[in-house]
């Protein structure tokens, strides 16, 4: 790997609070200059001080990941990155319930799953068989 590519994917790390494998593949795939461009997008447009806060617009992004029906990676990066805003377990697990009526219970079990492997990974995973009878 070039030290470009090591470069920007620190980068991607430092800016965001994490690093997810689309940023591995993009790098690894497209090259330096390709997640150079994601990350100046990121910067100036996710990142940038505004009217919204850090801590709404993450939880504003679970919401979009949940309803969406994102994976329970994704969904835990956001939740990872609102609660290093400043948003409690509780008040993500709050969203979860104000949202689980609309979003279906497909997505808020995986809404639940991804809340479980952040803040309570001594829970077994809900994606499992537990008994068949």
């Amino acid at each position: 790997m070039s030290s470009d590519v090591e470069r920007e994917l620190e980068r991607t790390t430092a800016l965001r609070g994490f690093r997810y494998g689309l940023h591995d593949f993009v790098a690894l795939c497209k090259g330096a200059e390709a997640l150079k461009s994601h990350n100046d997008n990121t910067e100036a447009n996710y990142l940038k001080e505004g009217l919204i806060d850090r801590k709404t617009k993450e939880l504003a992004i679970v919401v979009a990941c949940i309803s969406s029906n994102d994976l329970v990676s994704h969904v835990q990066l956001h939740m990872h990155a609102a609660n290093k805003a400043g948003a409690s377990p509780e008040e993500i697990m709050a969203v979860i319930d104000l949202v689980g009526g609309w979003i279906g219970n497909v997505a808020k079990i995986k809404a639940l799953e991804a809340w479980r492997a952040i803040f309570r990974p001594d829970i077994p995973t809900i994606d499992r068989v537990v008994e068949l009878r």
